[in-house]
């Protein structure tokens, strides 16, 4: 499945790419965004970093799938964007947790023992930068979104 949207991405890209580039309307100044705005802007480059990474990765494990939450003692939901490892082996505990088979993990727990997990998602996502100049140019835009983020705001 993989392989065939690899196929079409090049053509999307160019769509996309030759649209952007006609909408000079649409171009973003960082230094103008208030924060509101440059949170926007990461959450949009944000969405599309992980698109890709999904259909550039060589292991549906390693996909990170974004969801809505609504966090103990609060009514406003929130966003989390996890590796599919991650929310399988949670699921399993959980589950685990429920027929008193194994004790409840926090995250911290759930990272340390799915440590080489992420360190091979880091790895892929070296090498997918690595090849692909699409996604290593959406992986310097969030930086330098997210640098200047922190910058006003503190």
């Amino acid at each position: 499945m993989k392989k065939s949207v690899l196929v079409w991405l090049p053509v999307f890209l160019l769509v996309w790419l030759f649209s952007t580039l006609h909408a000079a309307e649409d171009d973003v100044v960082i230094e103008d965004l208030s924060p509101a705005e440059l949170r926007d802007e990461i959450g949009k480059i944000q969405t599309e970093f992980y698109r890709v990474f999904n259909l550039l990765n060589s292991d549906d494990k390693l996909d990170i799938v974004c969801h809505k939450y609504v966090p103990t003692d609060s009514i406003i939901k929130q966003e989390a964007c996890e590796p599919q490892f991650l929310i399988d082996k949670r699921a399993d505990n959980f589950s685990d947790y429920q027929y008193q088979r194994d004790e409840l993990l926090s995250l911290s727990d759930l990272q340390a023992v799915l440590a080489a997990e992420f360190r091979a998602l880091t790895e892929e996502m070296n090498a997918v930068a690595q090849a692909n100049d699409y996604f290593r140019d959406l992986t310097s835009i969030l930086g330098v979104l997210r640098e200047r983020l922190e910058e006003i705001t503190n």
